[in-house]
């Protein structure tokens, strides 16, 4: 063993959902499609287990944080309480108009409303419960161990990391779209200890295209780039679907020949509409409009 790095990392919860980041996450955990989501997310709304279920921001009630708090507090003890209640900034272009998506009680647990909400319901509910009682807990720690270890005019590299302390894992972790590089726990090393040598696992990596969209990461992307608002995306992709633009293959979306055609006329056609900028700029002249600074006499007459 020729060296040992240790480092203690962060990590930090993910903000309550919004109604993207809530697509994209039953598309993850439960393998639901956007439109199965929003047609659970909006009878747990009816049912008044949820608040509204269309909106882009983070903003949370304190009387929500609160109830959060002291439910942390009491079940997990106040280790897991960050020291100020955890506050979420959204994106510029987000309308405030709601909270994020979050039940409209911590004391709701999905254990107590398991034989009140169908299986869909149940499941989706339990997502959002945990999500935002998650948002609200402190950061897990963890231990990052890094060690360079000489063989004969070799140098060879073992990292692995260990949860000094859970924090909101205990509750949730986000999904993610990739395969994350798996680290595992290092047994206890020192400096110049001999080691015996099992095996060596050369890692060679290649570049690889970027993989097909799932319906998750579709809904991400029209999220970035500014492609419709938070009630257009499930219909959106409903309607592609419908129509027979595009086709799955397990979790993965791609275009058909129908699909590419219909697109490529578009393109030639109505190439200012086809564009992925246009919704983008279309909600800035709206929101120029809703703030005083153009007319809205203008904005129609040039549309």
């Amino acid at each position: 063993v020729k060296g040992i790095v240790r480092k203690e990392t962060r990590r930090k919860s993910a903000p309550p959902f919004t109604t993207s980041t809530l697509q994209q996450e039953a598309s993850r955990k439960l393998n639901f499609t956007s439109r199965r989501t929003m047609m659970a997310a909006q009878q747990l709304y009816e049912m008044g287990y949820i608040t509204y279920m269309r909106t882009d921001s983070l903003r949370i009630s304190a009387v929500a944080q609160t109830e959060a708090r002291d439910y942390i507090s009491s079940v997990y003890g106040d280790a897991y309480l960050p020291r100020t209640p955890k506050q979420y900034k959204a994106k510029k272009s987000a309308q405030d108009a709601h909270e994020a998506i979050r039940p409209t009680s911590a004391a709701a647990t999905p254990d107590s409303l398991k034989d009140k909400l169908k299986t869909d319901l149940f499941k989706l509910y339990r997502l959002i419960w945990q999500r935002f009682m998650a948002s609200q807990m402190a950061d897990a720690i963890i231990d990052m161990v890094s060690v360079d270890i000489t063989a004969d005019k070799y140098l060879v590299r073992a990292s692995g990391s260990e949860v000094k302390f859970a924090g909101f894992t205990t509750l949730y972790v986000e999904g993610k779209d990739e395969d994350e590089e798996k680290t595992s726990k290092l047994p206890t090393l020192s400096e110049n200890q001999k080691l015996l040598l099992a095996a060596i696992d050369p890692g060679q990596h290649f570049t690889q295209p970027p993989p097909r969209y799932t319906e998750a990461s579709l809904v991400k992307a029209m999220e970035e780039e500014g492609i419709g608002r938070p009630s257009t995306y499930a219909p959106t992709i409903a309607t592609i679907s419908a129509r027979g633009y595009v086709a799955r293959d397990g979790k993965s979306i791609y275009p058909t020949e129908l699909g590419t055609i219909v697109t490529d006329v578009m393109k030639e056609h109505f190439e200012d509409i086809v564009d992925v900028d246009f919704t983008a700029n279309m909600e800035d002249e709206i929101e120029n409009v809703a703030s005083g600074e153009t007319s809205w006499k203008k904005i129609i007459r040039d549309f």
